[in-house]
């Protein structure tokens, strides 16, 4: 008899495990039938060069062969540059920063036009999906390279810039930062939300066709972009404040601001901003920066030698043993919260890779169908799936490219 209850038990497993089996490969079925998309996916400054040429395996969280392994169709790829004080000096290295990462963006298009390509719309970037190429959406994450005037905006444009978040750590010229930064001597608020500058590059974007980003501002900036701007605005990679009470993440009132312009909210895949720190993680992760300058490994691969590497990677690993990163569950956790107050159509999937994002169970391109398959197992449809992955930008792009023809 007890034989016979253990055959029986094994027979169960043996049937759920075979369920979960089939479950999965339906999500991934259905991963692959979509169009998916990440609306935030920063790069590095060492992108194409020697070592993380995007073509190869890498060390960095996204490069093809992992976009083919995750089935991750496009991406924003994002060009950061970290705030400085507003002098000739700061503004004329900021914009050359900004220029080396736009130029590896256009090489990594130019080495590998078999594989991707460059979407200036909305439907340049499906038309890319449809001849089985990824594609590549440029963003730049701070406006404040741009610098003192708005003379550069054009011919970026001109390049493909489609998406500019107005700041990032540290207010500049255009905007309040959500993150004031005290080696920047910031006040707590300096223009109370938009500069008179600021409300320039808001109706210049407008009037090119570039979406207005409202990550990483104060609320006065999301509320005063949303009353001023001709086309909807998104916040391309927030968390949010009812889940995890942050000057980072949006209050509700905020994201309805955004909804109310036609826009989308795009929730992050940064663990701090979906679950709470337990204590001790904010010193532990201080002593790593303190250590090394950053945890990028691209980034660290190219500053220091290879024990050095070793090292991190050991000490990396038992911080994260001591503190583990969210998971797919919570990050889906916060998108279901989204959904529930703005509605399916108005929110997006983001993960702010390569600067600080990734989740257990979504660490790099390669696993970008874990997200799907969560969304499956939560009971979302194909066609809610494909909203947030992807159509939900699309709809937001292409109003954003009508305002501009009919201004």
């Amino acid at each position: 008899m007890l034989r016979s209850l253990f055959l029986t038990l094994g027979l169960v497993a043996a049937l759920m495990a075979m369920s979960s089996a089939s479950s999965a490969q339906d999500a991934r079925a259905l991963h692959d039938r979509i169009i998916t998309f990440d609306a935030e996916m920063d790069i590095p400054f060492e992108f194409m060069d020697d070592g993380n040429d995007v073509g190869q395996d890498t060390v960095m969280q996204v490069d093809l062969p992992k976009m083919d392994r995750g089935g991750l169709d496009g991406a924003l790829f994002v060009n950061w540059v970290l705030q400085q004080e507003r002098t000739p000096s700061a503004y004329a290295k900021a914009r050359s920063d900004a220029e080396r990462k736009f130029s590896a963006i256009e090489k990594m298009v130019q080495t590998y036009p078999d594989r991707i390509g460059l979407a200036r719309t909305a439907d340049e970037a499906e038309m890319l999906v449809a001849e089985g190429k990824h594609f590549a959406v440029m963003g730049l994450v701070n406006a404040w390279p741009i610098g003192p005037d708005l003379t550069w905006l054009p011919e970026l444009f001109g390049r493909g810039l489609r998406n500019i978040t107005l700041t990032h750590a540290g207010h500049n010229q255009f905007a309040d930062s959500s993150r004031p930064q005290a080696r920047l001597k910031d006040d707590k608020q300096e223009h109370v939300g938009l500069s008179e500058l600021g409300r320039s590059l808001v109706r210049e974007m407008n009037a090119l066709g570039i979406i207005v980003d409202v990550s990483q501002v104060t609320p006065q900036v999301v509320f005063q972009s949303a009353e001023l701007s001709s086309a909807p605005i998104i916040a391309s990679h927030s968390g949010i404040k009812a889940v995890i009470n942050t000057s980072r993440n949006l209050s509700d009132s905020e994201m309805g601001a955004i909804k109310n312009t036609g826009g989308a909210v795009g929730i992050v895949a940064f663990s701090s901003y979906l679950k709470e720190s337990p204590p001790g993680k904010r010193e532990a992760f201080g002593k790593i920066m303190g250590e090394y300058g950053t945890t990028n490994v691209a980034e660290i691969t190219a500053a220091f030698s290879p024990e050095k590497v070793a090292q991190f990677k050991i000490d990396f690993a038992a911080y994260e043993d001591t503190f583990p990163p969210a998971t797919v569950a919570d990050y889906v956790d916060s998108i279901a919260y989204a959904v529930n107050l703005l509605g399916i159509e108005h929110v997006m999937i983001s993960s702010d890779m390569e600067h600080g994002g990734g989740i257990t169970g979504w660490m790099h391109a390669g696993e970008a169908s874990g997200v799907t398959e969560e969304l499956v197992s939560r009971g979302y449809t194909e066609d809610q799936i494909a909203k947030l992955w992807w159509g939900n930008f699309a709809r937001v792009w292409r109003a954003v490219e009508a305002a501009a023809n009919e201004s």
